[in-house]
């Protein structure tokens, strides 16, 4: 059997060389190509970006009805929910929480609406402050906590 540190050594050469040989290839190329190839490339690049951009999701389920505040019945929607996000590819946990708590609606002395009215207002100012940052989200750093950070928690505490 050939040694891992022999083998690692031949695809460092392989690659080595294979970049070498591109970079004189470029190197002796008229600017005039060049230019032609860079633009070749960007434009590659976009359609590239494109493929794996947002794209709407088609629903594959149909969305369930609205949580009209009765407990009695709160864990089975949130099961429906959680069934409907799996079923439309919808991850994104902030997606989900958005989406559940535009559908909570009414209940006793309209106390769903207000405790979704309540969430809604905490999460408007995250994600105010969460869409002025860039790259990676730290939550812990934030001014604006999210009043929650999955779905999942969002869905034990409704339960």
């Amino acid at each position: 059997m050939i040694p891992l540190t022999i083998i690692m050594a031949f695809l460092t050469t392989i690659i080595a060389l294979f970049f070498n040989s591109i970079s004189n290839a470029w190197t002796n190329l008229k600017a005039e190509t060049k230019e032609v190839y860079a633009t070749n490339i960007q434009n590659f690049i976009e359609e590239v970006k494109k493929d794996f951009a947002d794209k709407p999701t088609k629903r594959r389920m149909k969305e369930p009805d609205d949580f009209k505040g009765n407990p009695d019945k709160v864990r089975a929607w949130c099961q429906r929910m959680t069934l409907f996000f799996q079923s439309n590819n919808i991850s994104k946990e902030w997606k989900r929480i958005e989406m559940a708590l535009g559908k909570i609606k009414g209940g006793k002395d309209n106390q769903a609406q207000q405790w979704a009215d309540t969430q809604i207002r905490k999460f408007l100012s995250f994600q105010k402050e969460w869409k002025g940052t860039s790259g990676e989200l730290n939550i812990s750093t934030m001014t604006n906590k999210p009043p929650f950070n999955s779905w999942k928690k969002m869905a034990d505490k409704m339960a």
